[in-house]
């Protein structure tokens, strides 16, 4: 398959069947979809369209049933469990609404973790951005049961964003917060998206979370609708 070289990830007919007993659940239809360097991707619709299922098998936490994911034009089935979470330690950031962060140690900590994991020097510079445009500065020694969820939400955003991953794969990243929050992290996605051309796919259940948008990606019972 050839992919043109502006295509930072795609799919190829994704389909998803979970059986559990007699039972066949059919979640994603034969979906096919390219994301360009640098841009950002709303995948929008209802709760039970398979748009949190379509999410992590483009960020290779899940496995499809059929068709093929690549990454620079490398097809994640080509890579074993090892290299495919080296691909994801190094290039992909993650934000879930539940946030996630570890109980046990500080903000910072819980910011710094990827580096840790991953072996990887950070920018300290580039930490400090983070943080203050985030507007967390003040947080970095308490616990996560210290903070509010908007706060916990932008701990984790910090995190996913420590290591400048090409993309961020975020998956209700505003779904439990208020006006004023939900404004503060949109606002940052496009910032770092015009300043560090970060690639982001936000899974949604708002078609308009973010105004200036390269893509709008409509599920509808599996599969991408049209019109």
């Amino acid at each position: 398959m050839v992919i043109p070289d502006d295509i930072l990830l795609s799919c190829d007919n994704i389909s998803k069947t979970y059986e559990s007993s007699s039972i066949r659940t059919r979640v994603l239809k034969q979906v096919s979809i390219s994301f360009k360097s640098g841009s950002v991707n709303l995948i929008y619709g209802k709760s039970g369209s398979g748009k949190t299922t379509l999410l992590n098998i483009l960020a290779g936490l899940d496995k499809a049933s059929q068709g093929n994911i690549y990454y620079l034009g490398k097809r994640y089935g080509s890579m074993n469990d090892s290299q495919l979470a080296k691909l994801r330690g190094l290039n992909f950031g993650f934000v879930f609404q539940a946030y996630h962060l570890i109980p046990r140690i500080n903000i910072e900590e819980n910011i710094l973790c990827p580096s840790y994991i991953n072996g990887k020097q950070y920018d300290k510079e580039y930490y400090q951005f983070l943080i203050k445009v985030l507007g967390i500065e003040n947080l970095i020694k308490k616990m996560p049961y210290e903070l509010s969820g908007g706060e916990q939400q932008r701990v984790a955003i910090a995190r996913a964003m420590l290591l400048k991953p090409k993309i961020i794969f975020a998956d209700e990243p505003t779904g439990n917060l208020d006006t004023g929050n939900t404004e503060i992290i949109t606002n940052l996605f496009e910032k770092l998206n015009k300043e560090y051309n970060t690639t982001f796919i936000i899974v949604t259940h708002e078609e308009n979370l973010i105004e200036h948008c390269g893509q709008v990606i409509r599920l509808k019972d599996g599969e991408v609708a049209i019109g």
